[in-house]
C-alpha cells in the first residue's frame, strides 16, 4: 500500500469513528457531562447538601457550570464574616452548624454566583437590574440586598430550591413575579415547588 492509499485508509477510518461516536453521545453530549465538584472540609451532612445543590442545577436543565472548588468552614472569618463567598470557581462556605435546608440553600446561592458569570449576558443582567431597579452589579459599598448580583443569585436560589425559605431581597415579590424573573436569567421555568 503506498502513502497515498495508506492516508485515504487513515482519514476513512478517522470518519467512521466520529461518525459512530455522533451516533453514540450526540449533539448534546459535551452539555450533558457532569463538571468536576470538589469539596473540602465538609461533613457528610454538609457534602450531602452541596452534592444536592450541584446537581439541582442539572435537574433544572442549567448546564455549563463551571468547575467548582467547594471549602466548608466551621467560622465565618474565611468567607469575610459572611455565609459564602464565591470568586472564579472557588466557593467558600461558612456554614457552621446550620441545618439542611439552609447548608442546601447556601450552596445553590454560591453556585449562582458561578453559573451566572458563565452562562447570563450582559444585556440579560442589564434588563434585570432595570426590572429590579438596581443601580449596581456589585459595589460592595451598597447594601447587600441592593446589589444586582445578589438578587440575581437569590432568584436562581429560589427557583432551585424546595420552597421552604424565602428570597433574601428588599421586597420579596409574588411567586409568580419570582418566576418571571427566574425565567429572565435562565431561560427556564424554575423547579421550584413554590412556583406552582
Amino acid at each position: 500500500m503506498d502513502i497515498g492509499t495508506r492516508t485515504l485508509a487513515a482519514r476513512i477510518a478517522l470518519i467512521v469513528c466520529l461518525a459512530a461516536a455522533a451516533l453514540a453521545f450526540g449533539p448534546e453530549a459535551p452539555s450533558q457531562t457532569p463538571r468536576p465538584l470538589t469539596i473540602v472540609g465538609a461533613t457528610q451532612a454538609e457534602g450531602r447538601a452541596v452534592d444536592w445543590a450541584f446537581h439541582r442545577y442539572g435537574e433544572a436543565g442549567l448546564r455549563n457550570m463551571p468547575p467548582l472548588d467547594i471549602h466548608m468552614y466551621r467560622d465565618h472569618g474565611p468567607c469575610n464574616g459572611g455565609l459564602g463567598l464565591a470568586n472564579q470557581g472557588r466557593i467558600e462556605l461558612c456554614t457552621k452548624s446550620s441545618s439542611e435546608p439552609y447548608q442546601r440553600r447556601f450552596a445553590l446561592h454560591e453556585m449562582a454566583h458561578a453559573w451566572i458569570a458563565t452562562n447570563v449576558g450582559g444585556d440579560v443582567l442589564a434588563a434585570f437590574m432595570q426590572r429590579q431597579r438596581v443601580t449596581d452589579w456589585n459595589d460592595r459599598s451598597f447594601p447587600w440586598k441592593e446589589r444586582g448580583t445578589e438578587q440575581a443569585a437569590e432568584v436562581i436560589t429560589w427557583g432551585l430550591g424546595e420552597g421552604e425559605i424565602a428570597p433574601l431581597l428588599p421586597e420579596v415579590p409574588d411567586a409568580q413575579t419570582l418566576a418571571s424573573l427566574y425565567e429572565m436569567l435562565t431561560g427556564r421555568a424554575p423547579i421550584t415547588p413554590a412556583a406552582a
